[in-house]
C-alpha cells in the first residue's frame, strides 16, 4: 500500500515537472517568435505574429471548420488504423506459422516500411480515385507493415526458455499462447503500435492535403492556396498537438502500464 502511494506521488511529481518544462519551452519559443516578427526579418505574409495565428485559430473555430475537420480526420484515422492493426497482426501471425513466407515477407515489409507515405497517394488516386476509400488505403498501406514486422519480430524474439519452461509444466496450445506468448510480446507490440500510429498520422494528413475537401489536411491546403500563413501555422499546431496528445497520454501511458504490470519498468 505504502509502495503504491509512493509510486503514485512520484508519478505526479514527474508529470508536474514535465508540464513545467513544456510550459517554459513554449514560453521561450513564443517569445523568440515574437522577437523575430518584430525585427521584420521576414514579411508578415511569410511569418505572422503569434497574435495573428491566435486570430486565425479563433476564426476557424468560430466557423466550425476546425472542430469538424478534427472529427473527420480522427474518424478516418481510427477506421483505417483498426484495419491496419487487424490485418497486420493476422499477417504477422501467419509469418510466424509459415517460416519461408515469413522470412520473405519480413524483408519485403522492411523495404516498404521506409517507403514515404505520400508516395502512396498518386497510386491510390489512379487505383481507387478521389474518395474516402482512397484516403483509407493510403493510411493502411503506410502503417500495416510496421504492425506486421512488430508482430513477427516480437514473437520470434521470445526467449526459448520461457516456452520450454511452460511446456514442461504442461502448458500447450491456446493456454501457452495466452499465458506466455501474449505477455512476452505485448511490450514490444505496443512499441510497434506507437510507431505505426505515427506513420498513420503522417499519412492521413498528406492524403487529405491532396485527396480531400474536408479534414485537417484540407485546412492546411486551403491556407496554402490563399497564401494565409496564419491558417497554415494554426493547422500545423493543431496537427502537432493532436499527435503529441495521443502518443503521450494514450499510447505512452498504455506502454508504461504494461511494462509496470510485467515488471519491465527499470525506473521504479
Amino acid at each position: 500500500m505504502t509502495e503504491n502511494l509512493i509510486s503514485t506521488q512520484k508519478t505526479h511529481r514527474e508529470n508536474l515537472a514535465d508540464a513545467a518544462n513544456a510550459a517554459l519551452f513554449l514560453a521561450v519559443f513564443v517569445g523568440v517568435w515574437q522577437v523575430v516578427f518584430m525585427l521584420g526579418i521576414w514579411p508578415k505574409i511569410s511569418l505572422p505574429s503569434p497574435a495573428m495565428v491566435i486570430e486565425s485559430f479563433a476564426r476557424i473555430i468560430w466557423n466550425h471548420s476546425l472542430p469538424e475537420s478534427i472529427g473527420i480526420t480522427l474518424a478516418r484515422l481510427v477506421g483505417a488504423f483498426a484495419v491496419s492493426m487487424t490485418l497486420g497482426t493476422l499477417i504477422g501471425l501467419a509469418m510466424i506459422r509459415f517460416k519461408g513466407f515469413g522470412k520473405t515477407l519480413n524483408s519485403f515489409s522492411a523495404g516498404l516500411l521506409s517507403f514515404p507515405s505520400i508516395a502512396w497517394v498518386p497510386f491510390s488516386i489512379l487505383l481507387i480515385g478521389f474518395n474516402e476509400f482512397g484516403i483509407l488505403f493510403v493510411v493502411i498501406m503506410s502503417s500495416i507493415f510496421s504492425i506486421m514486422i512488430s508482430t513477427y519480430s516480437s514473437i520470434r524474439n521470445i526467449p526459448p526458455i520461457y516456452l520450454d519452461a511452460a511446456r514442461n509444466m504442461g502448458s500447450k496450445g491456446l493456454a501457452l499462447f495466452r499465458h506466455v506468448t501474449i505477455p512476452a510480446v505485448t511490450p514490444s507490440l505496443i512499441i510497434g503500435l506507437r510507431q505505426a500510429w505515427s506513420f498513420a498520422w503522417h499519412a492521413i494528413i498528406g492524403a487529405e492535403i491532396l485527396m480531400s475537401i474536408v479534414g485537417l489536411g484540407h485546412i492546411l491546403s486551403v491556407g496554402r492556396d490563399f497564401i494565409d500563413q496564419s491558417q497554415v501555422i494554426a493547422s500545423m499546431i493543431t496537427i502537432f498537438a493532436i499527435g503529441l496528445l495521443v502518443d503521450r497520454f494514450l499510447l505512452y501511458k498504455l506502454e508504461d502500464k504494461v511494462r509496470r504490470k510485467w515488471g519491465l519498468d527499470l525506473h521504479r
